[in-house]
């Protein structure tokens, strides 16, 4: 039958700028030292990597943008000592030191026994989902993103696995991935870097895609990029994440939607399906993050059930710790 799996799932890792100064100064553990035993507690950890790993200080020939995000190898590290499994690479920052800097990223993670999905050396790669042994189960993270086109991969070329979710052809090809992916495993994961930065709610079209990737098979839809908390629900034995926020970084704070206050997810998953929901109420200080204190765990116990309310799903607060359940349901293992 094999055993119940608990899968951690943070939102961005950005390990540039300010966090690969600070992991120098004050060592790799200093970042996310933390929440070491939020990660030991859990069988599969995955985050969305925010950056280039590499030595190169190049810069991705692309049309200029305004934020570039590059870290030393050493970074990769930080990642490793809380034993992060697997990562998603495809967001719009994954290519910023160029596709040789993508190269490194590769690298360093592999040197570390750190698995990744969403971007690749050709367009076959970056399209390939990433599938793991985790307590006697096939876990698959298939893994795209709909912004910064011309990081995707082609033919020839390194890159993302890039998709324009508001053209139909490209939904459906994202559909029928996933699909395919979930007859191919125990538990389809699809990591989704979609939706504009600071998004107020979740766009229609957006939730319609989540239900039909739902629908297809998917386990966990697993969304970043929006940087805040943007809710949870419940469909059937599957759950979809819109929004992980952030997981460490040296952002500005933007004082409405508190992106220093933010979640780490986990999900239960068993033979027949999601069993139980949680997230884990953080702090962001600059290049450090830590359990969040009373007050932060308020602010955000507010905003998750606003958020969720919506989408169907209620909140129960226990223990510095959230329950997610559907409206009407005990949350589970709170």
């Amino acid at each position: 039958m094999g055993a119940t799996v608990r899968l951690l799932l943070g939102g961005d890792a950005m390990l540039g700028r300010g966090v690969d100064a600070a992991l120098r100064e004050r060592g790799t553990a200093y970042p996310l030292a933390p929440l070491a035993p939020l990660f030991a507690a859990a069988d599969l950890r995955c985050v969305n990597l925010e950056c280039a790993i590499t030595p190169r200080h190049a810069r991705f020939a692309g049309a200029p943008k305004a934020f570039y995000f590059r870290a030393d190898p050493v970074a990769a590290d930080v990642l490793a000592m809380v034993g992060v499994d697997l990562v998603s690479l495809a967001n719009n920052h994954a290519l910023d030191a160029g596709p040789d800097g993508l190269r490194d990223t590769f690298a360093a993670l592999a040197q570390r026994g750190i698995r990744w999905a969403g971007a690749g050396v050709d367009l076959a790669s970056a399209m390939a989902p990433c599938i793991v042994e985790c307590q006697g189960r096939r876990i698959g993270v298939l893994a795209c993103c709909d912004h910064q086109p011309d990081f995707a991969a082609t033919a020839q070329q390194p890159g993302i696995h890039y998709l324009d979710l508001d053209r139909r052809r490209d939904r459906q090809t994202l559909i029928a991935r996933t699909a395919a992916l979930a007859r191919e495993v125990d538990h389809a994961i699809v990591s989704l870097h979609w939706m504009a930065n600071w998004v107020p709610t979740i766009p229609p079209a957006r939730r319609r895609l989540a239900h039909a990737l739902v629908d297809a098979g998917a386990r966990v839809v697993w969304g970043h990029s929006p940087h805040h908390v943007l809710g949870a629900e419940w469909r059937g034995g599957s759950v979809v994440l819109y929004s992980t926020g952030d997981l460490l970084d040296d952002y500005a704070l933007d004082p409405h939607y508190r992106n220093d206050r933010q979640l780490l997810y986990r999900v239960e998953l068993a033979a027949q399906g999601a069993l139980a929901l949680q997230a884990f109420p953080l702090q962001l200080d600059c290049a450090r993050t830590r359990p969040a204190g009373a007050e932060a765990q308020r602010w955000l116990a507010a905003r998750l059930t606003e958020t969720c309310r919506p989408l169907g799903s209620d909140v129960l607060v226990r223990d510095g710790c959230f329950g997610i359940a559907p409206a009407g349901a005990a949350a589970p293992g709170v």
